[in-house]
């Protein structure tokens, strides 16, 4: 799964969508927590969530006329418009992203527990 993840081009995305997601730390722990919530899955639905993660580029160059990679913060949210018309996709993205965002928000607080860089004292 990790590899379909990586390979639909969702952290670049995100990346480029949540500047804090750009730190190493936020970015592991958010790639983490999607992947452990995918991981409780059926394996049929893993199959098919891992199916839709590799097709996301395709369908963000169909959608969008350009490589959700290379594309800019405003590029991605307009080609992401886009590829939410097409069956399925928007779900993925969504629920992904929220699992993301949801991950790197608990990994930030359980950085400050610790007493991390971020901690506030």
């Amino acid at each position: 799964m990790r590899a379909a993840l990586r390979a639909s081009g969702l952290r670049a995305y995100w990346q480029r969508q949540y500047p804090w997601l750009r730190e190493p730390g936020a970015l592991a722990a958010a790639e983490a927590h999607v992947l452990g919530t995918l991981a409780t899955l059926p394996a049929p639905y893993r199959a098919g969530y891992a199916t839709a993660l590799r097709l996301l580029p395709l369908a963000f160059r169909v959608a969008a006329r350009r490589s959700l990679r290379g594309a800019s913060a405003e590029e991605g949210r307009r080609g992401m418009r886009s590829v939410a018309a097409l069956p399925g996709f928007a779900e993925i993205v969504r629920a992904s992203t929220a699992l993301a965002l949801l991950g790197a928000l608990d990994g930030r607080a359980d950085e400050e527990e610790r007493g991390g860089a971020h901690a506030h004292r």
